[in-house]
């Protein structure tokens, strides 16, 4: 019997009232009781809330938490320096661990600058050699 992932629920839409309640006193068990969700999921989404809100206070734009890991270990530490690497072209999906077209498109959003289309690859099957 294979397992079954549970559906990956987006609750994006939760964080503002999440918030709201938290700011006005309410429990996580009160918070979670109104969303049918559980404390530590509550939690979870107030910290995520957090995380976002100091990526925005930061940078001046609201980065996603992968794309400000990866600008993390792209040692970037001001817009010069993206700007610099991606007119050298070492900004690219792929340059380091985690850092792939989404977060590509974001940080040229940022800068203002054209994105390079994702380039469509197929590759060969190692075992019997057809296109994939």
């Amino acid at each position: 019997l294979m397992k079954t992932r549970k559906p990956h629920m987006k609750l994006i839409h939760m964080v503002p009232e999440v918030v709201r309640m938290r700011s006005e006193g309410s429990t996580l068990e009160e918070i979670g009781k109104r969303f049918n969700l559980s404390r530590q999921r509550i939690n979870q989404i107030e910290q995520a809330a957090q995380m976002h809100e100091a990526i925005l206070k930061l940078w001046g734009f609201p980065f996603s938490v992968r794309t400000f890991n990866t600008m993390e270990r792209l040692a970037i530490k001001t817009r010069q320096q993206a700007l610099d690497l991606y007119n050298t072209g070492h900004l690219r999906p792929g340059a380091v661990r985690g850092f792939g077209w989404v977060s590509y498109h974001e940080i040229c959003e940022w800068l203002g600058v054209p994105s390079i289309r994702q380039i469509v690859t197929r590759s060969a099957c190692p075992h019997c050699g057809h296109l994939i």
